[in-house]
């Protein structure tokens, strides 16, 4: 018999803080709008509702929240072709932690580099959070 010990709840919710963050800041700057509505009927980085899963124990779900930091990190730096093989090893890395996490995330590091990346100022998108908000 093997003990596992479940995920937090605050780990919980910083995964799923995570998954939002990549939806409205991470996939507009690579991605157009159709392309991520087909990301999530693909259920791409979707958490499985089954409290059973791989997913929900203590040590895959901080590895997932670890992966998914380090991937936005590299994606939203400055600089992105400075060092890219080195990323590019540590992104791939990442998304193999996330897949066997129970993630579902079908990318690469070239899969974001080999596209025009947008300026987080200038982008467009259903899914971004909007800059500024009137109450009317």
């Amino acid at each position: 018999m093997k003990v596992v010990y479940a995920s937090t709840e605050q780990q919980e919710e910083k995964l799923n803080h995570l998954i939002c963050s990549f939806y409205s800041s991470v996939f507009p700057r690579y991605f157009n709008d159709q392309e991520i509505a087909g990301f999530l009927e693909m259920k791409i980085l979707h958490v499985p509702a089954n409290k059973e899963e791989q997913l929900y124990t203590l040590e895959v779900a901080f590895q997932a929240i670890a992966s998914l930091q380090v991937i936005i990190s590299i994606l939203e730096r400055p600089h992105p072709h400075e060092n890219s093989h080195y990323y590019a090893s540590l992104v791939n890395k990442n998304i193999n932690i996330l897949e066997r996490s129970g993630l579902f995330f079908p990318f690469t590091y070239d899969s974001f580099f080999s596209r025009k990346r947008t300026k987080i100022d200038d982008v467009c998108s259903i899914y971004t959070k909007p800059t500024n908000e009137i109450l009317i």
